[in-house]
């Protein structure tokens, strides 16, 4: 962590893979990213219980804020992830 934060790079933001797909466990969970998957911090709907593929609506998604943490610099790092 100590050299991942202070290496943020905001343009990498943008291509992150939390910004236009979508990670799905075997149970149907949705995840924002396959990080978060194995983290276990699946999106949440609004009745406070983990949003499944059966629940997915692309406007509810569309609105609601991605998942974040510490781990996220990870990908935020320098060039980015990819």
């Amino acid at each position: 962590m100590d050299a991942l934060v202070p290496a943020f790079n905001p343009a990498t933001v943008s291509g992150l893979m939390c910004r236009n797909t979508l990670s799905v466990s075997w149970d149907g969970r949705l995840y924002d990213c396959d990080f978060n998957q194995m983290l276990d911090l699946p999106i949440m709907g609004d009745d406070g219980a983990p949003m499944q593929v059966r629940d997915l609506d692309t406007e509810v998604l569309h609105l609601r804020r991605v998942v974040t943490a510490r781990h996220c610099f990870g990908c935020t790092a320098g060039a980015g992830s990819s």
